[in-house]
């Protein structure tokens, strides 16, 4: 077919370059006929890739809305809260390398988690939520508590947006709107928590 094509000549030569459409169709925003999925849907409510997370997610059914409402933190955090383990860890970020085969989009994915992706704020936000009086665990000299405060503030705007999001009709989309207005009620604000003052040395580590 190609061989009699008028533009052969020109298309062995131009550049090829992935289109915003191709893109879409490769994540799974769209139909074939344009007509985007529910995915896409989900995508459309939020910023970046996050709302790419938050659908791989709730397409999979074995993912507990209890459990998700929390690995939300991850999706925001950076890396500070990971440690000395894989910044791109937990459930959601391995669900997300799995759905989306580690593929790099600029603005939205790299290696196919959401780029301000980080482990290990999940279980601080649990952990605050659920026992605030162990807050004085949290912070230590990697971890400083600006960053919890900072992680809780995200956590707390992100279940806010989800749960005065249009409505779908996707059960656990639902299920994960109604877990975010019920812990935006009962969760403290980062005011609330009175983090213990760095020691000395602590100070002058941060310090220098």
């Amino acid at each position: 077919v190609c061989r009699g094509c008028s533009e052969l000549e020109h298309d062995q030569t131009v550049e090829i370059t992935a289109s915003p459409a191709y893109a879409w169709r490769r994540l799974g925003l769209v139909e074939s006929n344009g007509t985007p999925t529910r995915r896409g849907v989900v995508f459309g409510f939020f910023q970046g890739g996050e709302g790419l997370a938050i659908a791989a997610a709730l397409e999979d059914e074995t993912y507990p809305i209890d459990d998700l409402i929390f690995d939300l933190a991850n999706i925001r955090a950076g890396p500070r809260f990971a440690g000395d383990d894989a910044p791109l860890g937990g459930r959601l970020g391995a669900l997300c390398q799995q759905v989306y085969e580690r593929a790099d989009y600029p603005g939205y994915l790299e290696m196919g988690v959401p780029v301000h992706y980080g482990a290990g704020a999940a279980e601080v936000i649990h952990e605050l939520v659920t026992n605030p009086s162990g807050r004085y665990k949290i912070t230590s000299d990697s971890l400083r508590h600006g960053d919890v405060e900072r992680a809780l503030l995200e956590w707390r705007s992100m279940i806010r947006h989800i749960a005065r999001a249009p409505d779908l009709e996707w059960k656990r989309w639902q299920d994960l709107k109604s877990a975010a207005g019920t812990l935006i009620e009962r969760s403290p604000s980062p005011a609330f928590f009175d983090f213990p003052p760095l020691l000395a040395a602590q100070q002058r580590r941060f310090g220098s």
